[in-house]
């Protein structure tokens, strides 16, 4: 498959829409997505999906018919709740109708629902538009939809400074929470850091174009919410530019080896390097400036694998 191009553009009332999937349904859209022309006229059209397809988008190998007939019939179950200018809310479905067809190794034939498909075709403004080979290797739906709520602002010349870093409004975490079907879980702020926040940073941070680091806002003695900053690494020339707050590296894969094993020790050491020139660029920008709570942890465990005691400059002044 040609995967050089495949852009996933939706009007922007559906990348802020509320909706809840799993894993594969959100993979499922993102490739139906790609299929669709946004400049034509809004056409009766259909569109087909084949488990090798979608193997072949995502590298995985392993789901079939069933598995992809499961996650189409599952999304489209489910609403996406846009919300409108006029302080209402709209409630949609993704597809008006599904084909299933066992002949050869099956497939599936969707189309998308007329009130979808206002904010799928001639859309002229208002918009995003982004690459899916740089999602295909995000592993949890609030991975994708956090890169798409980031990647709205990449066009927004008010949101991006003279270095070419593009910093967010604040995003509520309860915003963030509905949009995602994650109203009333982890009530607590370091629950939703370190099991949903957090790695989904790590996984753009590790797999995407984007860097991005954050900060927490508080609204008397609580976060109420976050506000990203990011580069586009590829169209960012770091070495070209004036001194900015650097932005959290990406880190090494940990690769499959034993626990204890050489391997793993170096790998160990190359974190903390990364980890390290992180901390001392972040000294540079402002003496005062710490990693955060999460990644100091990942040092302490790193530190652990290698037998050592963990470097003076990870120390809290």
């Amino acid at each position: 498959m040609d995967k050089r191009e495949r852009l996933v553009t939706q009007a922007n009332q559906l990348i802020e829409g509320a909706y809840e999937v799993n894993l594969t349904e959100i993979r499922l859209l993102y490739l139906a997505l790609t299929k669709i022309d946004p400049r034509r006229e809004q056409p009766e059209s259909e569109y087909i999906i084949y488990p090798s397809e979608f193997n072949d988008m995502y590298s995985l190998g392993r789901i079939g018919y069933t598995q992809l007939k499961q996650a189409v019939s599952g999304l489209a179950r489910k609403p996406i709740i846009t919300y409108e200018s006029d302080n209402t809310t709209v409630e949609r479905f993704w597809f008006s109708s599904i084909k299933y067809t066992t002949t050869g190794e099956g497939f599936i034939v969707v189309k998308f629902s007329d009130s979808v498909r206002e904010a799928l075709y001639e859309l002229r403004q208002e918009f995003t538009q982004m690459n899916l080979n740089e999602l295909v290797k995000l592993d949890t739906q609030f991975a994708f939809r956090l890169y798409s709520w980031l990647y709205r602002y990449r066009r927004l010349d008010k949101y991006t400074n003279s270095q070419r870093v593009i910093t967010t409004e604040p995003f509520g975490i309860e915003w963030m929470k509905e949009r995602v079907g994650l109203t009333g879980k982890y009530p607590k702020l370091t629950d939703f850091r370190n099991r949903v926040l957090d790695p989904a940073i790590d996984m753009i941070n590790a797999h995407t174009n984007l860097s991005v680091s954050y900060e927490m806002e508080k609204k008397g003695k609580q976060v109420r919410s976050f506000v990203f900053s990011y580069i586009d690494e590829k169209e960012h020339n770091v070495k070209a530019l004036a001194p900015v707050k650097p932005l959290r590296p990406r880190l090494p894969n940990r690769p499959r080896v034993t626990s204890g094993s050489a391997a793993e020790g170096e790998w160990a050491r190359q974190c903390i390097t990364v980890m390290k020139n992180f901390q001392t660029a972040l000294k540079a920008y402002d003496p005062k400036l710490r990693i955060n709570t999460a990644d100091r942890k990942k040092v302490e465990a790193w530190y652990s694998i290698i037998g050592l005691q963990m470097d003076g400059i990870f120390n809290r002044e």
